[in-house]
């Protein structure tokens, strides 16, 4: 009686366990090639990353943060991308830090504002206000309360307020991911 009870649920362990192995197996090879695709240095990200950081030879990019390297191997900064909506829709900004607490630099990936709201910003200079600010700076001076370290620009408030947002939140939120 033993002996048929056990053939009869022997094809059933047999294939949960070759199938465990497997997803087992899949899995550690999914990791391992992860690891393998984002260790190798993407030139456009490098070259993004050198205009930020001019001294900038390599970076390694761990959980979402790219820690960056110059060529003596010291690390000089850190960088990601920071999403978030502006006047106009979806914003992406590449925020670099170089150190735990001050902003390094910007670069806006991608937006979708306006072309007159988005000039505006370019000719008064906005993005150079950012420039070696303390992250909990980065914040316009006078919306909602103030307490910010930046100007905004007339005419584009709302798209000066959310590159300001956008920065600073994502700014606050990585930091703690920093070893």
């Amino acid at each position: 009686m033993r002996a048929n009870l056990l053939k009869k649920f022997y094809p059933i362990a047999f294939i949960t366990i070759a199938v465990l192995i497997t997803v087992s197996l899949l899995a550690l090879t999914e990791s391992i090639t992860r690891a393998e695709l984002e260790s190798r240095q993407d030139q456009q990200t490098l070259e993004m990353l050198q205009e930020i950081f001019p001294k900038a030879s390599f970076y390694i990019l761990e959980h979402g943060i790219y820690f960056i390297y110059d060529n003596g191997r010291y690390e000089i900064g850190y960088a990601f991308y920071a999403e978030g909506r502006g006047y106009g829709g979806k914003m992406v900004i590449l925020v670099g830090l170089e150190d735990k607490e001050t902003i390094k630099g910007i670069i806006v990936v991608s937006h979708y504002e306006s072309w007159g709201y988005w000039d505006g910003l370019l000719e008064h200079n906005f993005f150079d206000q950012l420039i070696g600010l303390r992250i909990e700076d980065c914040a316009l001076k006078r919306y909602g309360g103030g307490g910010g370290q930046v100007d905004g620009i007339t005419g584009a408030t709302v798209s000066s307020k959310a590159v300001v947002d956008i920065v600073r939140e994502a700014a606050l939120e990585k930091v703690k991911s920093i070893r």
